[in-house]
């Protein structure tokens, strides 16, 4: 007997067979598989991002361009300027005040301040402050582009307003990304003289790979009994 002899064929079986005959062609080669080598995934690299997503390579530089090259003014320090002119009685201080926002990515450490070109007129201390966008140490309204210099006598007024927080010196002091601070200058005339002034503040100031020292246009005038 012979246990291999075929089962007859009929129309049925035949098409039977061609259907699973096109079903395994299918199966192996119409339909391949995504990525069988399991190229770029978890045991390489990571797999092609969602649609919309910006890419490796694209994030990074975005993040690069951001801590790129700063510039010489990156504080923007020198945008603007004033003139004052002070009356610095007897016993007394007086106090000038500019306002920065760090619009970088970038974490800056202050410096010594100084007075560009002093002329009878010294540079007791400075110090940082907190500040906001909106009235530097206080609430209120913008005071305009020129409304973070001023010159007042020491000591301050009796009610002063509630400052964000107290002053540190400005030496060391690191100022954040988005911050706003208030750098306070304090001067006297020198010794015997009865009038001084200054070219301009310069604000000193640094990161790991960069030290800036840009000049502020606030050109002071100090005077024993009066602006005249």
């Amino acid at each position: 007997m012979n246990l291999l002899s075929a089962l007859p064929s009929t129309p049925r079986t035949t098409l039977a067979a061609l259907a699973l005959a096109g079903a395994l062609a299918l199966t192996g080669c119409g339909a391949v598989e995504e990525n069988p080598l399991g190229v770029n995934t978890a045991d390489g690299q990571a797999p092609p991002a969602a649609p919309g997503a910006p890419e490796a390579g694209n994030q990074a530089a975005s993040v690069a361009g951001g801590l790129g090259d700063l510039g010489d003014d990156p504080l923007n320090v020198g945008i603007d300027g004033a003139e004052l002119c002070g009356v610095q009685p007897d016993d007394s201080r007086l106090r000038y005040t500019v306002m920065l926002h760090n619009p970088t990515l970038e974490t800056f450490t202050f410096g010594e301040m100084a007075l560009g070109d002093p002329q009878g007129l010294n540079i007791l201390s400075s110090m940082v402050q907190t500040a906001n966008r909106e009235g530097h140490n206080h609430g209120g309204a913008d005071a305009g582009a020129h409304g973070g210099h001023s010159a007042t006598p020491a000591p301050a007024p009796s009610a002063p307003p509630e400052p964000i927080g107290p002053p540190v010196p400005a030496e060391g002091y690191r100022f954040a990304p988005d911050a706003h601070v208030n750098i306070i200058v304090t001067v006297e005339l020198a010794e015997g003289v009865t009038h001084g002034s200054a070219d301009n503040i310069l604000v000193a100031f640094s990161t790991p790979e960069r030290d800036y020292s840009v000049a502020h246009d606030l050109k002071i005038d100090v005077d024993a009994t009066s602006c005249g």
